[in-house]
């Protein structure tokens, strides 16, 4: 898959008002629009922002983020969505993460047991991929190119022995049918376009999603 890859800083000139003088507002941001989406942005904003930190009036500070707000957008959402597309649909997600149908993904480099990976998302404050549909299964072949297998946040659950998603939902085998075993200690893999049924102690690569920040 390829992806467009943006640098760019942005300078937000500041209200002259002397009821309100934050410091100078420097921000290296980082964008990116996948080809297939064409509405998503990809963006990376200090938490510690001179933003958060202004001193002064409520009302004019206000404005003065307003306008912060307005300019973010106006250089993050318009230039990676058509010119009549609306602004408020603009979704971004933090560096090293791919953006795909209002949703983040980052992909791992190295290899982990099942656990450890699920552990690794959480840390992200995300989960480990769930896959939805089709759709969603073809972007990640997209990007892996089918190369090596990934664990999927599927496992089996020890009463039942279903195949469930971490968002305890079941695994639609219709949809998804798994090859492999369907024992206790069995999680699930995707390789190419089908899901492989593995010891949850293996190690391989990784996938973690969560949703979007809405700008």
């Amino acid at each position: 898959m390829t992806e467009e890859i943006i640098y760019t800083d942005i300078n937000v000139l500041e209200d002259p008002s002397p009821a309100c003088q934050p410091s100078p507002l420097k921000h290296h941001v980082f964008q990116g629009r996948s080809l297939q989406t064409d509405t998503d942005a990809v963006s990376s904003v200090p938490k510690n922002s001179s933003v958060a930190q202004r001193h002064c009036p409520g009302r004019e500070c206000n404005r003065s983020l307003e306008d912060f707000v307005s300019r973010l957008k106006q250089s993050l959402c318009h230039s990676a969505q058509s010119p009549t597309a609306d602004s408020s649909s603009c979704k971004l997600c933090p560096m090293d993460w791919l953006s795909h149908r209002g949703k983040c993904f980052w992909f791992s480099k190295d290899s982990k047991n099942w656990t450890e990976s699920r552990a690794d998302c959480s840390a992200k404050s995300s989960r480990k991929l769930v896959i939805q549909d089709q759709e969603e299964m073809e972007f990640i072949q997209n990007v892996t190119r089918g190369k090596y297998h990934v664990w999927l946040g599927l496992s089996v659950t020890s009463a039942e022995k279903n195949w469930t998603w971490l968002d305890s939902s079941v695994l639609d085998q219709t949809l998804f049918p798994v090859t492999g075993p369907t024992d206790v200690n069995s999680c699930g893999v995707i390789k190419g376009n089908r899901i492989h049924s593995e010891t949850c102690s293996a190690e391989f690569k990784w996938i973690c999603q969560k949703e979007a920040m809405q700008l």
